[in-house]
């Protein structure tokens, strides 16, 4: 789901005003030693025959309009966290192919290292017309800036992932391999960048910028199979998956209601089956509020007394299907559904409730 980000926007302002403000309030959350311990005892549990919920092996991150450029962004996020009364270890934003990763912006959102950042990367078209295509990136037309970011990233004392052309597979993606969009190419060309990027970063020694691999869920005639896409194992360090529940009214046809299981099951089985081991994110998460009318006119979504947005945390939260998904990024937005965690009083104390009721975890969280 492709989100604005602004060009415009000071790249560098906000960052001290941001390590103060996430020092201050303390709202710090570990993602590193104790998330992965945390993944090695649901593991262990799992292979002894013990299925593990997903709350109790997920790190919970969140997408709140804004982030990573906006100070308020930022704040919202913090804001989020004290309504779940939880920590959120994983912020996630949308950055443009201009954004540097690991300036000061970066290190002030990761707040000592204490917060994992995930970032969309999403190639983008200038005021003049001339945009980021595959080509461009094959023919090393990026490279000055790509030489920009591995400066930078040799600096950033922490691991910060992206997720370069997310739902790269769906037909609305501006990158769409073979649907001809200014932004896109073939997908040969498509696997072609992507190795290309990762090996321009790899042989600078650049190692802490790692690469998830993050098609969209829907997997039908509309999209482009993803092993036309696979760029290798070698290539990519996270299996990344965005998935909604769109619910009733979509533009079109009737749409329909899916459990969350039902949305993630076909491409984690795809995915999973073209790489051995590499854990699975679920990059982008949300469900439609089925006490509201939260569509548009254009995009309706009418109220659906026979479903609970509450009941789907629940199922979401419960499952465990999935055992190599070792984390969940809620897209917390308002925008074409209200897929946010507090879209309603019931949907916020499930998730609320389901946090409470999750495994000990590090005295640090």
């Amino acid at each position: 789901m492709r989100r604005a980000t602004p060009n415009d926007v000071p790249r560098t302002g906000i960052s001290a005003r941001l390590s103060i403000f996430f020092c201050a309030l303390g709202f710090y959350a570990s993602v590193g030693a104790a998330g992965a311990a945390q993944a090695q005892q649901a593991q262990a549990q799992e292979a002894g025959g013990q299925a593990v919920p997903l709350r109790d092996r997920v790190e919970l991150g969140a997408y709140v309009q804004g982030l990573p450029y906006f100070e308020k962004s930022a704040r919202e996020f913090v804001a989020l966290e004290k309504r779940l009364d939880s920590k959120l270890t994983i912020l996630s934003g949308f950055v443009d192919w201009d954004y540097v990763f690991g300036e000061p912006r970066d290190l002030a959102l990761s707040a000592q290292g204490t917060r994992t950042i995930l970032h969309s990367w999403e190639p983008h078209c200038t005021a003049d017309g001339k945009c980021v295509s595959f080509a461009a990136i094959v023919h090393g037309e990026l490279d000055p800036y790509l030489q920009r970011i591995a400066d930078s990233m040799r600096a950033f004392p922490y691991d910060l992932y992206v997720r370069p052309w997310g739902e790269m597979n769906a037909e609305w993606s501006a990158w769409q391999p073979g649907s001809g969009k200014p932004r896109a190419g073939t997908a040969a060309e498509f696997v072609a960048a992507w190795r290309h990027v990762r090996d321009f970063f790899r042989t600078r020694g650049i190692h802490n910028l790692k690469f998830v691999f993050n098609p969209d869920a829907s997997n039908d005639s509309t999209t482009v199979p993803i092993a036309a896409l696979w760029p290798g194992a070698d290539y990519v360090d996270v299996l990344g998956i965005d998935g909604y529940n769109w619910g009733r009214g979509l533009k079109g046809g009737p749409g329909r209601w899916e459990e969350f299981e039902e949305i993630f099951a076909p491409m984690y089985g795809i995915l999973t089956g073209l790489h051995p081991s590499a854990p699975v994110w679920l990059c982008e998460v949300g469900s439609k509020e089925p006490e509201k009318d939260d569509g548009s006119t254009v995009r309706p979504a009418p109220r659906d007394k026979t479903h609970s947005k509450a009941h789907w945390i629940e199922n979401m939260m419960t499952s465990s299907a999935f055992p190599r998904v070792t984390a969940l990024i809620g897209f917390n937005v308002i925008k074409e559904r209200d897929f946010r965690f507090e879209s309603s009083g019931p949907a916020l104390r499930e998730i609320k409730r389901q946090l409470r009721l999750r495994a000990p975890r590090s005295s640090k969280q």
